[in-house]
């Protein structure tokens, strides 16, 4: 049988977490900056959160459950444009390098293209009177070119490579999960669980 006195400290419980004002547990603002969500299994208050402020704090740890209670939410991951690559603070140091290979790669390519083009008619002039000399500017040509494919393929791969992860790191997140209607029946959905879980506890003592 249960304890009248247990009884009322669970009333009590309950009366004051109805009256009690819920805020966002990321930016400890109340409802007055947004409507507050319940979307995992915390309680108490830790419970409530705005939706821009849970999906700014996913987009920002790349993340897709909650870091107290694990839950996984249900997430859609938007790609951002490669105009906000180009343009954003943190890829400075990226863009500059990509920069770099691209002047690179226009001064490098016609000179390497020049260079080929030379000693293949040297190659070829020699080619009666000398032709050691021939194979050997034959031989310089093929090193020159595959140096310049190597650089180039690594180059490539390289700056793919940063993009493809920014692309992957860097995204969108917008929770899938329903507006409630009211924020009060946020409220009173808290405080049921929470008076269940304190009952559970009573009955178990």
């Amino acid at each position: 049988s249960s304890i009248p006195g247990c009884k009322l400290d669970v009333l009590n419980v309950f009366a004051s977490l109805c009256s009690e004002e819920l805020f966002c547990r990321i930016c400890h603002e109340d409802r007055d900056s947004g409507e507050l969500l319940s979307p995992c299994k915390c309680c108490g208050s830790l419970a409530m959160v705005h939706r821009a402020c849970l999906e700014h704090w996913l987009t920002a740890s790349n993340s897709s459950h909650c870091e107290l209670c694990h839950h996984q939410f249900a997430l859609e991951r938007l790609p951002k444009p490669l105009t906000e690559w180009l343009c954003s603070p943190s890829m400075q140091h990226q863009r500059r390098t990509l920069c770099g290979d691209v002047v690179c790669f226009l001064f490098i390519t016609p000179l390497a293209s020049l260079s080929g083009w030379l000693c293949v008619q040297g190659a070829m002039d020699l080619y009666y009177t000398n032709g050691m000399e021939a194979l050997g500017l034959l031989v310089l040509t093929l090193a020159l070119f595959t140096i310049y494919v190597f650089w180039t393929m690594v180059s490539v791969r390289y700056h793919m490579h940063l993009y493809k992860t920014w692309k992957k790191t860097d995204q969108r997140v917008r929770l899938q999960i329903p507006l409630p209607s009211h924020t009060t029946h946020n409220q009173q959905t808290l405080s049921i669980n929470t008076l269940g879980k304190a009952t559970n506890k009573e009955t178990m003592v």
